[in-house]
């Protein structure tokens, strides 16, 4: 039985697996679109950065550990919960995910760290104002 060993095995690789689970997830559900219900992660447009890219730059501008991506796939998966238990469309798509990455990974952090870096920081490198990221992360909770 193979393992996941978060203390030998670098952020990135754990990023690389992450980003591959959600680009599969993002790619069976691209036919949802016109279906979902549009929520406060939903972008105008989908982001030209791939999740792998993105998850990549937050890891290289706002570090942390494998256990934050492990905590987010959580937090994602109980998003999808709650969203089936409340009749409420909601798929991870192309259009929401990026957005659902910096505010799991702004959460994560806080939840598992003292120490932590700023709304303002995540926002700069996640590409998105400040207030909107307050406001995500509010929606998140």
């Amino acid at each position: 039985c193979n393992s996941f060993d978060f203390v030998n095995i670098p952020v990135q690789t754990t990023v690389d697996l992450v980003a591959n689970i959600l680009n599969s997830i993002t790619s069976a559900n691209a036919h949802l679109n016109t279906v979902t219900t549009i929520s406060a992660f939903h972008s105008r447009a989908i982001p030209s950065i791939s999740i792998q890219a993105y998850l990549t730059r937050i890891l290289k501008f706002a570090p942390f550990h494998s256990e934050c991506l492990i905590s987010l796939l959580i937090y994602l998966d109980r998003i999808q919960e709650v969203s089936i238990q409340r009749n409420y469309r909601f798929a991870l798509t192309s259009y929401n995910i990026h957005r659902l990455l910096i505010t799991g990974v702004l959460v994560a952090s806080k939840f598992q760290s003292d120490v932590f870096y700023p709304n303002s920081r995540y926002a700069k490198v996640g590409g998105l104002p400040v207030n909107e990221l307050n406001k995500l992360e509010l929606e998140f909770l």
